[in-house]
């Protein structure tokens, strides 16, 4: 039984699946610097390097349309974060393999998983959903890395914004939470683990669209700023007063005004 696998717990919507350090799995140094144990592409694949990115493909043609693909969405996700300045430390590996059949079948991973962020390298195949899967993953690692440590009590706003993302990727929204919000202390502190109870979806669908709420209402530069606060080990309450000090005087106020949008 792969590594991977036993991990099954963790895997979030859409085929998110970050696995963390320490699981046991092999990560070997060289070109596969982010390895995490899968069979990679069957030789003759092509390796392009671009600024952000290592992508590895079938074929000259399909690895440079993986890369552009992925330095648009790196360039979406700054923009929307306001974090120009972010640098990662090194390229992010993407291993695009052929079929979702090659994908599951070299990875392991459940059949409903469509892409999986691993260390700092993605996993995920070609198909009409790669772009959006993409798009959620790659936030996913720039979260991370920017934030500089795992920290559960931010699980809201990491999964939140890979969400947003991955839906202005795809073009169309995945859907308007219950009508009955989650309290925010609740939606916080929430850790679903699994993938088929509906809570969980309607988790996923409303930590979307709090953080599309802060994004387009508050602005990204104030985006920006809350994700520094919170990086700071600033409260919530402190983070939303320092990113949005015109529009919400904490948490509260935040949630307030985003129950009365919807």
């Amino acid at each position: 039984m792969r590594a991977a696998t036993a991990f099954a717990a963790l895997l979030l919507l859409g085929g998110c699946v970050p696995l963390p350090e320490g699981s046991g799995l092999q990560v070997p140094r060289g070109p596969a610097a982010a390895d995490a144990g899968f069979a990679l592409l069957d030789p003759g694949a092509q390796r392009l390097v671009s600024l952000h990115f290592e992508t590895h493909a079938y074929g000259a043609g399909k690895a440079s349309a993986a890369s552009e693909t992925a330095e648009a969405l790196y360039r979406r996700v700054m923009e929307d974060t306001g974090l120009y300045s972010f640098m990662p430390r090194s390229l992010y590996p993407i291993v695009v393999y052929a079929s979702r059949e090659e994908y599951l079948r070299k990875t392991g991973l459940p059949e409903w998983s469509a892409g999986a962020a691993v260390g700092s390298a993605i996993y995920l195949h070609e198909g009409g959903e790669m772009k959006g899967t993409l798009a959620h993953e790659m936030t996913h690692l720039v979260f991370n890395e920017f934030m500089g440590r795992a920290d559960p009590a931010l699980r809201w706003i990491n999964e939140g914004l890979a969400v947003y993302e991955e839906d202005e990727a795809r073009g169309s929204l995945r859907g308007r939470a219950s009508t009955r919000p989650i309290p925010f202390r609740e939606m916080v502190n929430l850790a679903p683990l699994g993938e088929r109870d509906a809570l969980v979806g309607d988790w996923y669908r409303q930590v979307g669209e709090v953080t599309r709420f802060m994004i387009e209402r508050g602005g990204r530069v104030g985006f920006g700023e809350f994700l520094k606060a919170l990086r700071d080990g600033l409260p919530l309450d402190d983070a939303v007063r320092s990113g949005f000090p015109g529009s919400w005087n904490g948490a509260a106020a935040l949630e307030a005004a985003w129950v009365a949008s919807r």
